[in-house]
């Protein structure tokens, strides 16, 4: 059995301009979604995907699914107002460009895959702003990340443990 290709991953990408035009235009979508603080909204970037993007792994997906339900349920407050501001500061980091084989995707933030290695202040407000209420603590920290395509498909919203 042929073992999958290592992730390789770019230097932190600071500047949003730098990002493919159809990449910013997603992240920008959810971006205002999330500041809004209204779930509802961000049912238009989940929708623009053929598929809903993964907020959860090993859930079901039959008639009636909803994604926007799976934020509620996983968020402190039980409306989706605590994973919509973990959103929002997610996306308001610098992000990574990451390869595996043919697939390149775009990865915030930076610091989940590329950790500082003696983070400052700042870094680590920055990882505990990407985590859920409940999970402060846990070690390895469960920092949320999503994952655009470089076709500006949302793949996900998640800690990747």
């Amino acid at each position: 059995m042929a073992k999958a290709p290592a992730e390789q991953i770019s230097a932190p990408i600071t500047d949003p301009a730098a990002l493919p035009a159809r990449v910013a235009a997603m992240r920008a979508k959810i971006l205002e979604a999330a500041g809004s603080g209204e779930l509802e909204r961000l049912r238009i970037p989940v929708e623009w995907n053929e598929l809903p993007p993964i907020f959860e792994r090993g859930l079901k997906k039959g008639p009636g699914f909803d994604p926007l339900a799976v934020l509620k349920t996983r968020s402190f407050d039980g409306e989706g107002r605590e994973m919509l501001a973990i959103l929002k500061a997610v996306l308001e980091e610098p992000c990574i460009r990451a390869k595996r084989g043919p697939f390149e995707t775009f990865v915030w933030p930076a610091l989940a895959l590329a950790p500082p290695r003696d983070p400052d202040p700042q870094a680590r407000i920055a990882a505990l702003r990407c985590q859920r209420f409940a999970d402060l603590g846990l070690s390895p920290p469960r920092i949320h990340m999503v994952r655009i395509g470089a076709d500006a498909v949302w793949h996900s919203f998640m800690p990747e443990v």
